[in-house]
């Protein structure tokens, strides 16, 4: 079934993964209202799960800062 996936085609399915994944690894990152360990554990998360992981951080783990 695989034989037939080229270069391009791995270059392309890489992109539609890494994408979404670095721009989650960034907001964890620039996220205020979480520790060190949470970002953390929300980095693995989104490792370890990789749809689901994202899903969840922009669903259940992004934390408004709280209003001036």
């Amino acid at each position: 079934m695989l034989e037939n996936i080229g270069g391009l085609h791995l270059l392309i399915l890489a992109v539609v993964w890494i994408v979404p994944f670095v721009i989650t690894v960034v907001s964890i990152a620039r996220n205020r209202v979480a520790s060190g360990t949470a970002k953390a554990v929300w980095v693995l998360i989104a490792l370890l799960f990789p749809w689901l992981g994202l899903i969840l951080w922009f669903t259940i783990g992004r934390k408004p800062a709280s209003a001036r």
